[in-house]
């Protein structure tokens, strides 16, 4: 595959899945304030803030990766396409994870601003992995229902699950680290979200 036609590719998934992605993302850490004090944090107080509200941008930056295709009227396109779904799919992938890593490093850019005190790469890093379990559970449950609704609804509930003391602690990565299951849950999804995505087509 050319450089160009990488770019060119990039550049269209980009624009395809920044209405749906991006956009919603930003809204949600702009309302975040307004819910959630982000002003003069400690690090606990810091860790509950990126666990439990900044994680949520995972629903949007990686659910719908693959609602264009789930959409009708799309057969004749994918097979068209010269490009395997799953090289998409993983491309689409890539760019959430980058800008989500993105906007997780702005909101605490803010938070610092406001006041708070907190190992700013270390919680990065650790919301990241929270973030990505919950679009990931999300965007899993899409690509096997090919319903991007049902993939909403999965992650939603498995955010609720996991706001349950005893059950939500294996998965609370901000405050008590990442742990060995949550990174298995993260390689068995993604490596499962590739294989579906090839059912798109």
């Amino acid at each position: 595959m050319e450089a160009r036609n990488l770019l060119a590719i990039t550049g269209s998934n980009f624009h395809l899945n920044s209405k749906q992605t991006l956009f919603p993302a930003i809204l949600l850490l702009f309302v975040i304030p307004l819910i959630y004090g982000t002003s003069n944090l400690d690090s606990v107080k810091s860790a509950d803030c990126l666990e439990r509200m900044v994680a949520l941008i995972g629903l949007p930056m990686f659910v719908p990766l693959l609602k264009p295709e789930q959409d009708g009227g799309m057969d004749a396109i994918l097979t068209l396409r010269p490009i395997p779904y799953r090289i998409i799919a993983a491309l689409r992938m890539m760019i959430s994870l980058i800008c989500t890593v993105a906007l997780i490093l702005v909101f605490e850019g803010y938070m610092c601003v406001c006041g708070c005190s907190f190992p700013a790469y270390v919680f990065a890093l650790r919301t990241l992995a929270v973030t990505m379990t919950l679009g990931f559970v999300g965007l899993l449950a899409s690509a096997v229902s090919r319903n991007t609704a049902v993939g909403f609804l999965v992650s939603f509930c498995w955010y609720c699950v996991l706001q349950v003391e005893n059950i939500g602690a294996v998965f609370k990565s901000v405050s008590n680290g990442v742990t060995v299951y949550q990174v298995l849950l993260l390689l068995g999804s993604g490596a499962a979200i590739l294989f579906f995505s090839a059912k798109q087509r």
